[in-house]
């Protein structure tokens, strides 16, 4: 422990550290007053002893360190009083006394300080000015009790209050500021300040050296007011404004200490006048008054600048940098030798579901998921690293001498760290996905395009489960991806609005063919993208990215309102006994649905019995509660049900008994080999079975020829889709003769 860091008053150190600073206190203490004596030695036939620059030095260790100081200090002052002043018991105990109960004061009155008044602004301009005055005035008073041949003598009350209170002024600030910000800091600046030899060190000491001449012109010219040392140091104060604080305080105290030399020395060598020096401590008094309030309030004004830039430059929620922040950090990066910037360790964390969590948890719940994740990077000690640039989206910008080679591990740990965590967190973890990204050697000081990188890294990583954290030596390859995301997001979205000039959404259609009665028209709309060059492109295509960027609900209600109006129109409409249209994860979960399906229905005289919706076994499984909502909506409007995809997901056969689904499309990873693997063949004759004690239609996918149709009739499932049955064709054409 450093013994010289501020711990408050209201700490309780350890027993060793409060020795320590005893001894410490009490050394100082007396040190200062032995030089504060050499400095005056002829005030002590006079009845002063001044010691009041080392009871300025007591108050400021008392203040920073607490009361645990005060039995130590009224060891020393007894001792100083008894053996050095040759006071008696009772008059060394009295003295002592005097100062620990000055001191124990000033305590109290903080106290009473920061209960009464809220502004630290208006704390830090009171609180020295009124210590010192209490400081002086109580230690004044019990002077006089143990010196009654003072009363008499109103002046000599006088100098002792006023010097008490200089030496408060002039010392205390500086002692605590050596105390609160450390002794070295202190002196490594001063140092460094007067060592530049810069024109402002040069300027201080010509100002100090000529303002002490002018203190003497009283005496030499015969002024009656000494006005050119009180102009001298509201100078030196008004300097504060451009000196660091701590050198402003040291010049200000050095002034005020010599300007006091300076005029007692004048007035003894001329013959000690008790008006004439009570008359130069009172001006000394109110300049130095006036030169604490004046840096006071300059470090009060830099201290909010400070707080401002900070508040500007971090992220409020979680305390760590924001965008700004994170953009003039990477303004400042390192350069090599070359000048060019150094390659750094980029670190990226996406939660892409916290809109979800905060719609249906509310703002605390996704508060609380940001919160946590900050507290898990200052856990492992990352936080200084780490930036929150937008919500959910944390990136961390490492040099190679931090991270070495080690960014995929690093990541790998957050993550299971982060996973584990969010076990704990109850029902906001099961909507909840984070995705991670790494670059090894970035270069970069555009925020955006590193933001994009991260985002896309993220967003391959939550699509790929065999690649939980996506790893890349550089953002080109990422930031290309995103901008090929970015223009398909632009061109769905201007399909969606009408603005077909950069490629369209068109509709497919795929026979589902009864072998019962292959008359009976049925078939699953399929959809497609369409470039200007007339080029179709599969869903896989575009699809995931529509997926990603939140676009699958209006996607969704394209495909049901195209279908539904191209279906009206079909003079075979009466003959089509299902179509089935897809539905995605974000529509089956929008409270809209089964109103907006309803309106279709109505608006395109569709029967409902025609229409069936797939959704998948996986989508079902991801919420529960609100797939059967969705699922028994649709079946009251008098829609069909089909579970696409079955087997494919994590979920057994006991799912089935929560849904009323009206056919089951087994998955064609079962169906591609039926007639090699007898475990596929036993597997899809389980799920026949289950679903005929079920009165649920079995659909196969993938069929491709006669030997897979006729196991399939064999095992008893009858409705057949995939290639060997008929390929997708433009809906137009299956609609129409």
């Amino acid at each position: 422990m450093n013994l010289f860091i501020s711990s408050g008053p209201d700490d309780i150190p350890d027993l060793m550290t409060q020795v320590k600073r005893g001894l410490v206190a009490s050394a100082i203490w007396v040190l200062v007053a032995v030089l504060t004596v050499l400095l005056f030695p002829s005030l002590g036939t006079d009845g002063f002893y001044a010691i009041w620059p080392a009871d300025a030095f007591a108050l400021g260790f008392v203040l920073i360190w607490g009361y645990s100081l005060l039995f130590p200090l009224a060891v020393v002052v007894t001792a100083w009083n008894l053996f050095f002043v040759g006071l008696t018991m009772v008059q060394s105990l009295v003295g002592a006394f005097a100062l620990v109960l000055s001191l124990a004061l000033v305590l109290m009155f903080r106290r009473y300080m920061q209960a009464t008044i809220s502004s630290p602004y208006g704390r830090r301009l009171l609180g020295i000015p009124l210590a010192s005055v209490v400081m002086a005035s109580s230690i004044t008073v019990l002077g006089i009790w143990q010196n009654p041949a003072w009363i008499d003598d109103y002046q000599t009350v006088g100098l002792f209050w006023l010097s008490e209170s200089i030496a408060f002024l002039a010392l205390t600030p500086l002692v605590m500021s050596c105390l609160h910000e450390g002794c070295g800091r202190a002196f490594k600046e001063l140092r460094a300040f007067f060592g530049a030899r810069s024109l402002k060190s040069l300027w201080l000491v010509f100002a100090v050296v000529s303002l002490l001449v002018m203190a003497a012109l009283r005496h030499w010219g015969n002024l009656e007011f000494n006005a050119g040392s009180l102009i001298g140091l509201v100078v030196l104060a008004l300097a504060a404004h451009a000196l660091p604080i701590r050198i402003a305080r040291f010049s200000i105290a050095a002034y005020i200490l010599i300007w006091i030399w300076f005029n007692a020395y004048i007035n003894l060598s001329h013959g000690y006048n008790a008006a004439e020096l009570l008359g130069d401590q009172a001006l000394v008094f109110i300049a130095a008054l006036l030169a604490v309030i004046s840096t006071e309030m300059v470090q009060a004004y830099r201290l909010s600048e400070q707080s401002l830039a900070r508040q500007l430059l971090s992220d409020p929620l979680t305390g760590l940098q924001n965008d700004m922040g994170l953009s003039r950090r990477l303004q400042a990066w390192p350069k090599d030798r070359t000048g060019a910037m150094q390659p750094m360790i980029v670190i990226g964390m996406h939660i892409p579901e916290l809109e979800q969590i905060d719609a249906l948890m509310g703002h605390e719940e996704s508060n609380r998921v940001e919160l946590r994740l900050s507290r898990i990077l200052s856990d492992e000690g990352l936080s200084d690293y780490a930036s929150r640039v937008r919500p959910g989206v944390f990136i961390l910008c490492l040099t190679s001498a931090v991270m070495g080679v080690r960014g995929g591990d690093v990541a790998q740990k957050l993550k299971d760290r982060i996973e584990f965590e969010w076990k704990k967190m109850g029902a906001g973890a099961r909507y909840l996905r984070a995705g991670f990204t790494v670059f090894n050697r970035a270069q970069t000081r555009d925020l955006g395009l590193l933001t994009s990188a991260v985002l896309a890294g993220c967003q391959l990583s939550l699509a790929d489960r065999n690649q939980l954290v996506h790893v890349e030596d550089n953002l080109d390859s990422l930031l290309s991806h995103r901008v090929q995301e970015l223009t398909w997001v632009q061109h769905m979205r201007a399909a969606l609005a009408g603005d077909t000039q950069a490629g369209q959404f068109i509709l497919f259609a795929q026979t589902i063919r009864d072998t019962r009665h292959p008359d009976v028209k049925a078939f699953e709309v399929l959809l497609r993208w369409q470039d200007p060059d007339g080029n179709v492109l599969p869903p896989s295509d575009f699809l995931p990215i529509a997926e990603r960027y939140g676009l699958m609900t209006a996607i969704d209600a394209w495909v049901m309102r195209s279908a539904l109006e191209q279906l009206a129109r079909s003079p075979w409409r009466a003959e089509i006994s299902k179509v089935s249209i897809n539905l995605s994860g974000a529509s089956l979960t929008d409270p809209n649905l089964i109103n907006e399906i309803g309106l279709l229905l109505k608006s395109s005289g569709c029967r409902p019995e025609q229409i069936c919706f797939e959704i998948t076994e996986t989508m079902v499984i991801a919420d529960t509660k609100l797939a059967r909502q969705a699922v028994l909506g649709i079946k009251e409007l008098g829609c069909k049900i089909s579970l696409d995809d079955f087997g494919t997901g994590l979920s057994t056969f006991s799912y089935l008994k929560r849904f009323p689904f009206d056919y089951l499309k087994i998955d064609g990873e079962f169906v591609r080999h039926i007639t090699e693997s007898r475990i596929d063949r036993a597997i899809v004759e389980s799920i026949q079975a289950i679903a005929f004690e079920m009165n649920t239609i079995t659909v196969a996918e993938f069929v491709e020829n006669l030997d897979q149709m006729e196991t399939l009739r064999q095992i008893g499932v009858y409705y057949h889709q995939g290639y060997g049955v008929a390929k997708p064709v433009p809906i137009a054409h299956f609609l129409i003769p």
